[in-house]
């Protein structure tokens, strides 16, 4: 069996007594059926990742650290601009959004936006699993939503930036990806960018269209 990924909030370092609450516990012991002694490997997003050994303390379910598997790394990936769409195509999104390696998720609202993000902790649940089983490091950063306008009022901030604009002549998204990887990668709603967003979003230093073609 594949050895369980497991995110803590606490510091790591050897021989660590690392208690764990009720959730991470039930899915260990009762839905894993781990027993004491089995290796779960922990990461904090700060001290790499580390080999731990299962305990049980009375009620009590606590990881003891062995010894560190992985240096911490930076990973560097873009931002993730979206606008919500439905459930589960959402938690699908964020989820492959993590497994390719983005460092911050960032819900947009445009003028077409129909679905209201609600739930975000439901969403960051999705977020820490899919960092958990992918491998990853680190936990990519959900951002509170905002209008697209707000969410770009400070291009310095990200960078470039490529849009998906499939109503007008842009680049395939392919061949720029070929010439390297964008700060920001942006998606509009399930109806689109409307002609005026697009039309501002064009004008804007950084910002370059793409096609999916």
């Amino acid at each position: 069996m594949r050895v369980p990924r497991l995110l803590v909030e606490q510091p790591l370092a050897e021989d660590e007594l690392l208690p764990l609450d009720e959730g991470p516990a039930h899915y260990l012991r009762t839905v894993l059926r781990l027993r004491p002694g089995a290796t779960v490997l922990a990461f904090n997003g700060r001290d790499g990742e580390w080999a731990c050994a299962l305990e049980v303390a009375g009620r009590g379910t606590l990881l003891r650290t062995r010894r560190r598997e992985r240096a911490q790394e930076a990973e560097p990936g873009p931002v993730l601009l979206f606008a919500p769409i439905k459930r589960p195509r959402l938690e699908w999104l964020v989820e492959k959004a993590v497994e390719l390696g983005v460092r911050r998720l960032l819900p947009v609202l445009t003028e077409r936006t129909v679905v209201k993000l609600e739930a975000p902790s439901r969403l960051r649940a999705r977020i820490v699993e899919a960092a958990e089983q992918c491998g990853r490091l680190t936990v990519p950063e959900l951002a509170e939503p905002a209008p697209l306008e707000a969410a770009l009022a400070e291009p310095a901030a990200l960078g470039s930036i490529a849009f998906a604009d499939e109503a007008g002549t842009a680049e395939p998204l392919a061949r720029l990806l070929a010439r390297g990887l964008p700060d920001a990668l942006l998606v509009g709603p399930e109806g689109g960018f409307t002609p005026a967003e697009r039309q501002a979003l064009r004008a804007r230093p950084g910002v370059r269209p793409v096609s999916l073609g």
